[in-house]
């Protein structure tokens, strides 16, 4: 497998210029930016074999299913507290994203197991 580190860049700092300003992320759960960065993120899945809802806790689910009913969960929080580090909840979030890109390149979308990514919406 090859992770591409600089794309995983590419993404995070394309969301810290879509929802931060000087005094850091802001990325509040619930406020239009914290809106803002949830569809920029679930734009970034389209191009993945991947199956997606949202629970009634507002959790995002993201589902690349494999061979195996098996599951690693991966993820984290696009939500930061107020004036946080550009990578403060996202940088797991988007990490996993890489991780699911690079499974799906690798296995062409069917993997040996089964990948779970959380956005936790708190």
């Amino acid at each position: 497998m090859d992770i591409q580190p600089q794309r995983l860049l590419n993404d995070l700092h394309e969301l810290r210029t879509l929802t931060g300003d000087e005094h850091g992320a802001r990325r509040v759960a619930w406020t239009p930016t914290w809106q803002r960065a949830r569809a920029w993120f679930v734009a970034k899945l389209d191009d993945l074999p991947v199956e997606q809802h949202v629970d009634a806790a507002g959790n995002l689910w993201v589902t690349l299913r494999g061979d195996s009913p098996r599951a690693m969960l991966l993820g984290g929080h696009l939500n930061s507290v107020p004036n946080g580090g550009w990578l403060d909840g996202c940088l797991g979030t988007l990490g996993a994203v890489e991780v699911l890109r690079t499974i799906t390149e690798t296995y062409g979308g069917r993997p040996p197991f089964t990948v779970r990514l959380v956005d936790l919406g708190r």
